[in-house]
């Protein structure tokens, strides 16, 4: 139950890095958009192309690869890097990829930790080569993502990714946007913060995730709330699946902690402009083991989410 749970972590962090690849822009490349290399599968037999969205980061201790098509579908891969390496997906390791495809009726995320037989869910994904000077990628992959509440599945097969083109740090932080705590009483301000709409991920609803960094996501402190959240008070409980404070205070997932009390304050939430403004403190254990922990007070966030 908790690497399940741990895993919900892990899926955020995940979306988190995703949703920086549309900063991404490799000044050779002569694609419009975020594209860069090559990046394709087929899903269930069909051929898919991420045509709009395709690229990397590579840092704190982790490899993330997302490819989003133009009509919607996206996949992305988070690796604990190893670099040039074979990787197994599967529940029992923190690597993970995950699907979603906007043009259904229920856009829920598919995952390779989800499921309870082998068959379900899991597979590979090979890096072949990193080139660093250039910073650039190669590799291939075939896994299945399942829906644990639905009993839905999909099949990658043929996938790979040609040249993608990967950053190595965060870009910096919107000026408009603001994100402070203090970290066992000392004052945190991080130089990168984001925020990102996340798809639902049974039994978590669709989310507004924001997170503040480090540019190369070494520490990071973030916040989990339903989407459709307004103005008011909520207690960060993690094992409520709702509101939920999270702390990474170095690369090591085992030392990723999640909000065990805590008040999340919802100033302003403008749904239109997708402006959200709060003020957060919460006690924070590690799921792995809950004698490591810390206090996190006085933080206030203000910032527009993707």
């Amino acid at each position: 139950m908790r690497k399940f749970l741990s895993g919900l972590l892990l899926f955020g962090i995940v979306l988190f890095l995703s949703s920086c690849q549309e900063e991404i822009v490799d000044p050779n490349n002569t694609n419009t958009g975020a594209v860069t290399g090559n990046f394709k599968a087929k899903i269930n037999g069909t051929q898919w192309v991420a045509n709009s969205i395709a690229g990397a980061n590579r840092f704190s201790g982790l490899i993330n690869l997302t490819g989003r098509s133009s009509d919607g579908k996206l996949i992305t891969i988070t690796l604990t890097d190893s670099g040039v390496h074979n990787y197994t997906l599967d529940d029992m390791s923190f690597n993970v990829a995950a699907y979603t495809d906007s043009t259904l009726a229920d856009p829920s995320a598919f995952t390779t930790n989800q499921g309870v037989n082998p068959g379900e869910a899991g597979g590979t994904v090979s890096i072949t080569s990193i080139d660093t000077a250039n910073k650039r990628m190669s590799g291939v992959f075939s896994f299945k993502v399942f829906r644990q509440f639905d009993s839905l599945q999909r099949t990658m097969t043929e996938g790979s990714f040609t040249n993608i083109s990967y950053a190595t740090s965060l870009p910096p932080s919107n000026a408009t946007d603001t994100f402070r705590v203090k970290i066992a009483g000392t004052m945190w301000v991080p130089p990168t913060i984001a925020g990102v709409k996340t798809p639902a991920l049974p039994p978590m609803p669709s989310q507004i995730m924001v997170t503040g960094t480090t540019a190369t996501a070494t520490k990071s402190v973030g916040l989990f709330m339903p989407a459709d959240i307004t103005p008011g008070s909520y207690t960060l409980d993690f094992w409520g699946l709702q509101y939920i404070g999270q702390y990474n205070p170095d690369t090591d997932p085992n030392n990723s902690q999640a909000s065990m009390s805590g008040t999340l304050t919802i100033i302003s939430h403008n749904t239109t402009t997708k402006r959200i403004r709060g003020t957060f403190n919460f006690h924070a254990e590690a799921l792995l083991n809950p004698l490591i922990s810390t206090e996190l007070t006085e933080g206030y966030f203000s910032i527009t989410y993707q």
